[in-house]
């Protein structure tokens, strides 16, 4: 089972992680929501500490690294025929030195198997809902330039908000080695979320922004997209967005 197609419509929950020399990861909190085209995946240790702080400005170092523990991402999936690659239109971290792609098979009805092509693990799967009722949008910030990424399956949606500039070394030692508390909080001004839609209200359940949770994400659909948000100060403030088309736009 290797045709990406095949994998549309799908909320995923991981429920194994295997690496050699490490302790299997049955605890992290892994969901990946994935559209016909695009994806989105979140990461959060089960054991993530409270951040008190109401917004990102208000946060210190000690809360900007405890962040920085979360990882997700966001882009296209590709076909390669005997394995899939995840494109990173969006991510917490930076990109490896090798391409996230694994090959996937079928562990029985409800379990994807992921094997790594570049790197050796396996990664169980389970399948926690399916809907063809899709929406999903490459998004680019007008304001910004920052990339998005938008993905409704059924009653469940997935939200990526880029930074405007590529981390070229770990987020970790950036926030370490930043000229000051500002420049540091300004490292994590991106989003990874998940949440549902219940009528009108598309509600955030899940973040690497932990005080957006219980916010609504209310997209507004026409010519462009607008997106309820809040700045660095905790402010609410409302994003535009243009969508981008993603046959043009595809990653290598």
């Amino acid at each position: 089972m290797t045709i990406a197609t095949a994998l549309s419509g799908t909320r995923f929950e991981r429920t194994l992680l295997r690496k050699p020399e490490h302790l299997d990861d049955t605890t992290t909190r892994v969901t990946w929501l994935q559209g016909r085209a695009l994806y989105c995946d979140l990461r959060q240790p089960a054991a993530l500490p409270k951040i008190g702080a109401p917004a990102l400005r208000g946060s210190g170092i000690g809360d900007l690294l405890v962040l920085a523990d979360q990882d997700g991402f966001a882009g296209p999936l590709f076909d390669n025929g005997d394995h899939v690659e995840w494109g990173r239109t969006v991510a917490l971290h930076p990109a490896g030195p090798t391409p996230d792609a694994g090959a996937l098979s079928a562990l029985d009805h409800d379990t994807l198997v992921e094997r790594g092509i570049f790197e050796d693990y396996i990664e169980h799967w389970r399948i926690a809902a399916t809907s063809q009722d899709i929406d999903e949008y490459l998004l680019e910030d007008l304001d910004t330039g920052a990339p998005g990424v938008l993905v409704r399956v059924g009653g469940d949606f997935a939200f990526a908000r880029g930074r405007t500039d590529v981390l070229d070394r770990p987020l970790d030692e950036q926030i370490r080695g930043a000229a000051s508390l500002r420049a540091a909080q300004d490292l994590l001004d991106c989003e990874i979320a998940l949440g549902v839609v219940r009528g009108e209200q598309w509600i955030i359940t899940a973040s690497s922004l932990p005080y957006r949770v219980g916010a609504h994400l209310n997209p507004v659909f026409g010519g462009r997209i607008g997106t309820r948000d809040h700045d660095l100060d905790g402010n609410p403030v409302v994003r535009y967005w243009q969508r981008l088309d993603l046959e043009s736009r595809r990653i290598p």
